[in-house]
């Protein structure tokens, strides 16, 4: 499958365009410069980092995460001479990245934008066969019923978005499609039946199928009806959209999902969904705290301040196979389960240590390392317990929310039945 070129790359822009370009093809090792205001030839200032000199041209960061290219002649003589100094103290001026790969952010983002809408391409709509596929910038989106071009529309948006907030994180999640995939895949169902016959979970909204290296989502999950033979969009909201971010959040981890445990693998999914999703394409990350209040009163389903976690000791070392037991268990198993591995996931976020997720960071990368389970239970203790017990630790996330203004009370541990014997 040859890869589509991606409708944001574009030739050098004027200052007066930075809103309408967006370049991703700096290195993803790379660190975040300062900021500084920059002058165009015809005056223009713009508050910016230097990244890179590609050419002719200066690749820089805006303050949002963006990254724009100039022409060095469209800027200052004295902004010339700065970028051209920058480039030769790094050495970077003759080492383009790996195009389509953004940078990762060094320091949590405040906000995340789509600057130009993603172009959506019909690669096929063949109603003899049922079959519809459609194409953004990363993702090809499957489905057996025509869409209507607001979903596909907002769906591009959607995808794309998700995974640029993966790639900007400071986690360095590095998100690429599957071995042997040039492009990610999602696959929409008409009827549910057909989902479940495909693999979905019984009270599953969607699912990422690592196998099958795709995701899956009936079209029931995501706000849409039908009008005659085409999908349309009926009442999107933010529900409906979370689906979606949180699969798609899936996706973007393929690589990680064998080595990070369960409660994280859908802890990091529910951070993502419960972030703010703007709808012209992007997340906003500004009052975050705000945010996962109002997820934490979701997922409790409304009981105030008060939110009800699952033992910290069960919940880090569930399973998939307890954890795909709940869905289908008591009332409220599942919710319990994703909502506490949703709420841990903010805490080591923001809330540990000095709140820049550097704990959560070493984590990941000594994980990444690890060769058996052992090492990746080592990663654990030196990273996330350090030297605390599961009991520490619960005590140390209690007073951290407590500071945010939520009450932790934990279920008595054994809420999903005893760990199995590989656990």
């Amino acid at each position: 499958m040859q890869r589509l070129p991606l409708p944001f790359l574009a030739p050098a822009l004027s200052l007066a365009s930075f809103v309408s370009f967006l370049s991703l093809s700096v290195p993803s090792h790379a660190q975040a410069p300062a900021n500084r205001t920059w002058t165009s030839t015809d005056g223009r200032k713009i508050e910016a980092a230097f990244v890179a000199v590609e050419g002719e041209s200066v690749k820089i960061r805006m303050t949002n995460g963006s990254f724009f290219t100039v022409p060095l002649v469209r800027l200052s003589a004295e902004d010339q001479a700065y970028a051209k100094s920058q480039a030769a103290a790094a050495g970077n001026a003759a080492a383009p990245a790996k195009p389509g790969q953004p940078v990762v952010m060094a320091t949590w983002p405040r906000s995340i934008s789509l600057e130009d809408r993603p172009e959506v391409v019909v690669v096929r709509e063949d109603a003899a066969k049922n079959e519809y596929v459609y194409r953004s910038p990363h993702y090809e989106f499957q489905c057996d019923s025509r869409l209507g071009s607001n979903v596909v529309r907002e769906f591009g948006r959607i995808f794309e978005s998700t995974w640029l907030i993966n790639c900007l994180f400071p986690l360095d999640l590095k998100p690429e499609p599957e071995k042997l995939r040039e492009i990610f895949l999602a696959r929409l169902f008409t009827n549910k039946s057909d989902y479940m016959q495909e693999g979905g979970i019984e009270g599953s909204a969607g699912v990422y199928m690592s196998g099958k290296k795709a995701l899956m989502v009936p079209l029931s999950s995501l706000g849409v009806r039908m009008v005659g033979s085409r999908v349309t969009l009926e009442n999107n909201n933010d529900d409906d959209n979370a689906t979606l971010i949180h699969e798609i959040t899936h996706q973007m981890m393929n690589h990680w999902l064998g080595v990070l445990p369960t409660w994280y693998i859908e802890g990091s999914a529910e951070y993502v969904e419960m972030l703010e999703y703007k709808r012209n394409g992007g997340f906003s990350l500004i009052g975050v705290e705000r945010q996962m209040k109002t997820y934490a009163q979701r997922m409790s389903q409304g009981q105030g301040k008060t939110f009800n976690m699952v033992d910290l000791e069960e919940l880090m070392g569930l399973d998939g196979a307890r954890w795909a037991a709940a869905l289908g268990g008591k009332p409220g198993g599942a919710t319990a389960n994703y909502g506490s591995a949703g709420m841990l996931t903010f805490y080591f976020y923001h809330l540990d240590g000095k709140g820049d997720a550097a704990n959560m960071i070493a984590y990941l990368r000594q994980t990444k390392e690890a060769k058996n389970a052992e090492e990746e239970k080592a990663a654990v203790k030196t990273h996330l317990l350090r030297e605390r017990t599961y009991a520490q630790l619960a005590e140390d996330v209690k007073k951290a929310f407590r500071k945010e203004g939520i009450d932790i009370e934990y279920y008595p541990a054994g809420r999903n039945g005893p760990a199995t014997s590989a656990n």
